[in-house]
């Protein structure tokens, strides 16, 4: 018979090449979301009214406490491009190394993983 090498993949194998190109589109689709998002940034609060965020961060520190205020400055963070486009890296790289992760358990062997779990974990 002929096998295609289709059938001789595993799915390890699949599993690695799967975290391979999310790893790739990840990082690309980061580099390329910052690219676009900081060119086309629209002018901040900040540069149009200079001395916003004090002002704010004052009154909403009086009326609401500093915890408040910390979390607002957190959002405001949050929306900047890099942190934006660092996060969509950060999440490919995280589901790329689950998928190595889990491709290397299927390879293996039997023994190791008895052996692993020791005598008394049946």
């Amino acid at each position: 018979m002929n096998r295609s090498w289709a059938d001789s993949i595993t799915p390890a194998d699949r599993l690695r090449f799967i975290g391979s190109g999310v790893l790739v589109l990840g990082l690309t689709g980061a580099y390329l979301f910052y690219r676009v998002r900081a060119q086309s940034s629209a002018p901040t609060l900040d540069e149009l009214m200079p001395g916003y965020s004090e002002r704010r961060a004052r009154q909403t520190g009086i009326l609401m406490g500093s915890l408040v205020v910390w979390l607002l400055q957190e959002a405001d963070t949050l929306k900047d491009p890099l942190v934006q486009a660092l996060i969509i890296a950060a999440a490919s790289v995280f589901v790329a190394l689950c998928c190595f992760r889990v491709a290397w358990l299927m390879d293996r062997p039997v023994d190791d993983r008895q052996e692993a779990a020791g005598p008394n974990d049946r």
